[in-house]
């Protein structure tokens, strides 16, 4: 399963969430540190339940969190 992680420059850290999944969210000082911490996560998440996604995909860029630095592609098994 792919998933697509969008990173935005915070005010102190980079913040990772990902797109599909927007609760899905995590902090880091470089963008190898955020795959790693998003990562992680997603397991906390699905954990839980993997029921509950939501299912519309639309991304608003909001005032917490800023303009898109980066995007990476996450595969999640």
């Amino acid at each position: 399963m792919k998933f697509t992680v969008l990173i935005s420059k915070g005010e102190e850290f980079l913040i990772g969430r990902i797109k599909e999944i927007p609760s899905v969210m995590t902090q880091g000082e470089t963008i190898n540190e955020v795959m790693e911490n998003i990562s992680d996560a997603l397991s906390l998440y699905a954990q839980d339940s993997f029921e509950s996604l939501p299912q519309d995909d639309q991304f608003i860029e909001d005032e917490i969190y800023g303009a898109i630095i980066s995007t990476k592609e996450l595969e999640f098994a």
